[in-house]
Order: structure tokens, then C-alpha cells, then sequence
């Protein structure tokens, strides 16, 4: 994202100052800039527990009024979600949010799927708000792996289907509902990779029970950069199980890939992925694996590279207009 603004000469990019207690206002002392932008704003008062959390939110609060009216800062938010995953304290987070967004410059969304339920959550008029996509990871990531050698490393057979989960596994992200949903769906024709890291322990032996079996590859632990060229390129299609999501990385990157992709029917995937809608579901991902198996391998190869066609229309660079 830094290096898409740095593209237009007018803006001066640079990293605020890291720190979860005074970050907000150490950057607004030190480095005076005419915008602060933010992608995460809950680590400047969530804390785990409930008690240091209603310490910080003081803090918090004091920090956004300092750099907006002491020193002039214009304050601007991508957030990246509506309400917050995973999240105790709802009540605290709803109420630092709409803080936060009242006291927005302008806000960024990635698609006009997230305008209504952004405007209503965080209590804004609409014209608070910036449609801007983001561009994608193509030229970030090393792919120049194929498929057999892909297969060959993790000991896949060539005539397999192989599906694709990776990213962090968390509760939110649907994970045990996708291997129930995969075992109840498919033999042994068609394995199933799990890779990253579990997040929560009670949910890791969750996992680790329901994937117990041949059909099923689990990688418990943080997949480096260099690594994601194994398991993209080894799968036929990657599967985004969210409960919940605003926009996703994850479906960018799997598009970068040219990867068909298998996701719920909800905020900015059913933009981003309008190319291949009868692989999003409204009520179970068993929709989706139902169309799947009635799908060829040409079939698949052909939406991954439409997919990936797709990803040319944003560019990082995009979001210089908004300054």
C-alpha cells in the first residue's frame, strides 16, 4: 500500500510510530503530518483483559482528539472489518469505533457491498465513506513452481482434487466447519490441506481431532513467504470458509495464483469474485462442493485464470485519489 502512494508525487509516505500505548500521539508530536491513516485501530486500546482495556480507552480517546485538533492531523481509516472478529467486549469495541469514525477525515471501504452495513454500524452518512479496492500480491510473492513439483513436495498424488485452506485458523475463520463439510462431501478421491497457524488452543485440538484422517493434511504453523508458492500451486481450488468478512486478502492472493476459489456469498467477494459465482454459497459450502465435483479440471484451470484477469482493474496506486 506504501509503495502504490509513494507513486504519486504530491504524498510523502512513511510508518507512524510504533507503540500500542502512545503510538497516535508520538506521530502526531514528532512526525506533524497532514494525514494519519490507520488499518487497525483496536490495538491502541484492546487489551485481553477487561480491566487494562478500560485503562487504555481513556488513552486512546485523548490521543485521536490531540492529533486531530492540537495538531491538525487529518485522521483516515481502512477499517478492515465492520465489527471486530473474534471479539470480547463488544460493547467497548462499538463504542471506540464509532468514536473513531466520527472523528474520520473520510473512511475507506474496498467495495460498495460494505457501504450499508458500514454506515449503519459505525453510525456515519454515506458520503463519510471512500469505495477503494486494493490492488493485488502478484508481483510480491515467488511463483514459479508448478503444479507436479508442487504435488511432489508434499507427497500429492497428480490425479488428486486438492482443496486449499491457508492463513491463520481461528473460530471465526470456519475452519472445523470446512473439514466436516469436506469429509461429508468427498472420498478419497480428493484430499484437503490446512496450513497456517492455530491461533487458540482449545480450538487447535478441535482441528486436530477432525483432521485425523488420510485425506487430510494439517500444517500447524506460520507459512513463510517463499513457502506459498507449494500450497497454492498443489491445489486445484482454495476455499475461504469465513463466517464473516468484509474483504480478504486471502481471495486476492488465491486470484493471484490463478486460483478458482470457494467462499461465502458476502461483502467485497462477491465483487471481487463475480467471475465465478456458482463457487460462492449463501448457506453451506456443501452448495459449493456440490458444483465442484461436477467440474473438470479445464473448468477450473479456466475460472483461475479468469481470476486472475480480474485482479488487472485495482492497482495500489489507486488509493493516492483519496488524499
Amino acid at each position: 500500500m506504501m509503495q502504490g502512494l509513494q507513486t504519486d508525487k504530491r504524498l510523502l509516505v512513511r510508518n507512524g510510530i510504533n507503540d500500542r500505548f502512545f503510538g497516535i500521539l508520538k506521530t502526531a508530536i514528532k512526525q506533524k503530518p497532514d494525514y494519519i491513516h490507520f488499518d487497525w485501530e483496536t490495538s491502541y486500546y484492546y487489551r485481553r483483559s477487561l480491566w487494562m482495556t478500560l485503562i487504555n480507552v481513556p488513552f486512546f480517546i485523548i490521543q485521536v482528539y490531540i492529533a486531530r485538533y492540537i495538531f491538525n492531523c487529518k485522521l483516515v481509516w481502512t477499517p478492515h472489518n465492520i465489527i471486530p472478529h473474534d471479539s470480547k467486549y463488544l460493547r467497548i469495541h462499538k463504542f471506540c469505533r464509532n468514536f473513531f469514525a466520527h472523528n474520520m477525515k473520510w473512511i475507506r471501504l474496498f467495495s460498495e457491498a460494505s457501504l450499508e452495513g458500514a454506515s449503519r454500524e459505525l453510525k456515519c452518512e454515506n458520503s463519510k465513506f471512500k469505495i477503494i479496492p486494493e490492488g493485488s500480491y502478484v508481483d510480491y510473492y515467488t511463483n514459479q513452481m508448478n503444479s507436479c513439483e508442487a504435488r511432489k513436495l508434499l507427497g500429492i498424488e497428480k490425479d488428486k482434487l486438492v482443496l486449499l485452506y491457508i492463513g491463520l485458523i481461528k473460530p471465526y475463520k470456519g475452519v472445523a466447519e470446512l473439514i466436516t463439510c469436506f469429509k461429508s462431501s468427498f472420498s478419497g478421491n480428493a484430499i484437503l490441506i490446512i496450513a497456517g497457524k492455530v491461533m487458540d488452543a482449545d480450538y487447535g485440538v478441535i482441528i486436530k481431532e477432525l483432521a485425523n484422517e488420510e485425506n487430510l493434511i494439517l500444517i500447524d504453523r506460520f507459512i513463510e513467504n517463499d513457502e506459498l508458492q507449494i500450497y497454492f500451486n498443489a491445489a486445484d481450488v482454495v476455499t475461504l470458509p469465513f463466517k464473516q468478512i468484509e474483504n480478504s486478502g486471502s481471495a486476492i492472493l488465491a486470484m493471484g495464483f490463478k486460483k478458482a476459489v470457494i467462499a461465502p456469498k458476502m461483502g467485497v467477494l462477491t465483487e471481487r469474485l463475480r467471475n465465478q459465482t456458482e463457487l460462492l454459497y449463501e448457506e453451506s459450502m456443501e452448495e459449493s462442493f456440490t458444483v465442484l465435483k461436477g467440474m473438470t479440471s479445464t473448468k477450473l484451470l479456466e475460472i483461475g485464470e479468469n481470476n486472475f484477469s480480474e485482479l488487472a482493474k485495482y492497482k495500489w496506486c489507486d488509493f493516492a485519489k483519496a488524499f
